[in-house]
């Protein structure tokens, strides 16, 4: 028979042999764990594989993950859990203080192989329907935090040191899983939510810019009839006012007899208004038609000396009733390609608007040359106050105005800037109002150059 020493030497390397083949096994239990971090998307497959691989690591038939809520002083099972039924853990919210005379949970040490006749009755009741012979809880701790307990229960003989420290090391990952996994979740609530606001909030935009869109119908509606009344009424106006002024025409020439100088002078007077009111409706129907996209242009190669000097000629009895000196600076430049009976509207507008604004004794000045790109520059220049930087853009808009003074405007229809902008646009060309050399204001043409022209 062999020897008590012999037994005991075969029995060691036994445990020699086997101890690297537990080693493998809790390594192995510590890598599934740790690939808990990498698979954490989903809360519950999360709980379902730390507590199987938990019970299967230690041999024992259940186990159970609860986290504790420092609100309600409560421990809430979560599921699932392992050979323990969803249906049961989804109801159970046991209080912490109850479990105090077992186990002091902050004490941050495990409770080990605990029996139920070691219970209260009151912690029995809670035990009995998950059917346990033994229990072992570990404590989770994240961060120095409590957050919860792993119940392990049902193992013949119980857990052993060894076991009981493999899930002790184990537990403070597990911890960080569950947290991770908690606060993943809630990114993605966060989502869900604000991709919810997001879908409400385009909505609403969506449903803004269809109301919008509607009001934009209606205003346009609105602008194209306001427009067709002004081309009517404007139209309609033509008429009465030729025989208005054909009748003072007559008048004036003593056709109908000689004048005495009262009823010569108040007759000039009603001219003179006729004159201003045809203007006006001309400038009405000139705008309707441009907004109608009615006006046709015929341009040809035009000498811009010849333009200037007609429109200047045509408002040189205005600048001398007002006292107003005209210079005109023309060095050599190319032709321009534009419509003259258009191209003479705008230099008329520009120069009227000079001439109006600038005080008796300044004077207006009218300038071109070429500026590149096959363009020419025509400048119409002011002495007068000039025009503020928040308002350059506007004096565009239709019927407004500069100069305002206490609810007193210029005369005019202030549809002129606004025709001619229009017109230089039409041609391809561009206008804008910068600060004058003398201080006044100084509205820029740039109209396109005739091709084969030379400067």
């Amino acid at each position: 028979m062999p020897s008590v020493r012999g037994v005991t030497a075969a029995l060691g390397a036994i445990r020699g042999l086997l101890r690297p083949r537990r080693s493998y096994r809790e390594l192995e239990g510590l890598e599934e764990i740790s690939r808990a971090f990498e698979a954490m998307t989903d809360i519950r497959e999360t709980y379902g594989r730390l507590t199987r691989r938990l019970a299967e690591l230690v041999g024992c038939e259940k186990c159970v993950i609860s986290l504790y809520e420092s609100e309600t002083r409560e421990f809430v099972c979560q599921w699932p859990g392992y050979n323990v039924a969803d249906e049961l853990l989804k109801k159970v919210r046991y209080p912490a203080d109850a479990l105090r005379p077992a186990w002091n949970f902050r004490h941050r040490g495990p409770m080990v192989n605990k029996r139920p006749e070691e219970f209260n009755e009151e912690q029995r009741a809670f035990l009995r329907p998950f059917g346990v012979y033994n229990l072992t809880e570990i404590p989770l701790f994240h961060e120095g935090r409590f957050v919860g307990k792993i119940s392990i229960a049902n193992k013949p003989g119980g857990l052993s040191e060894n076991d009981v420290r493999l899930v002790t090391v184990f537990a403070a990952q597990v911890a960080v899983v569950i947290q991770n996994a908690h606060l993943y979740r809630r990114l993605q609530e966060s989502a869900a939510q604000l991709e919810a606001k997001v879908h409400e909030r385009t909505a609403e935009l969506e449903a803004t810019y269809r109301e919008l869109e509607a009001s934009h119908a209606r205003l346009r509606e609105v602008d194209q009839l306001k427009s067709d009344f002004l081309g009517n009424v404007s139209h309609e106006l033509r008429t009465p006012l030729a025989a208005i002024k054909g009748y003072v025409d007559n008048l004036l020439d003593s056709v109908a007899g000689p004048l005495a100088d009262k009823p010569r002078h108040y007759l000039g007077r009603v001219r003179d208004n006729a004159d201003r009111l045809g203007r006006m409706v001309s400038d009405l129907l000139d705008l309707t038609r441009i907004e109608a996209g009615k006006i046709e242009l015929v341009p040809r190669a035009l000498p811009v000396s010849d333009l200037v000097s007609e429109a200047v000629d045509g408002l040189r009895h205005v600048a001398t009733e007002r006292r107003v000196r005209v210079a005109v600076n023309l060095p050599p430049c190319p032709a321009v390609w534009a419509d003259p009976d258009r191209v003479h509207q705008v230099l008329a507008n520009l120069l009227a608007n000079a001439i109006k604004y600038s005080p008796p004794g300044g004077q207006v000045a009218v300038r071109a040359g070429p500026d590149g790109d096959g363009l020419v520059r025509l400048a119409v220049e002011d002495t007068g106050p000039g025009i503020p930087l928040t308002e350059r853009e506007r004096v565009f808009d239709k019927f407004y105005q500069v100069g305002r003074v206490e609810g007193e405007r210029p005369p005019g229809t202030g549809l002129g800037l606004t025709i001619a902008r229009h017109l230089v646009e039409l041609h391809g060309g561009r206008i804008w109002v910068e600060d004058g050399p003398g201080g006044g204001a100084a509205f820029v043409v740039l109209l396109p150059a005739a091709e084969g022209t030379a400067e």
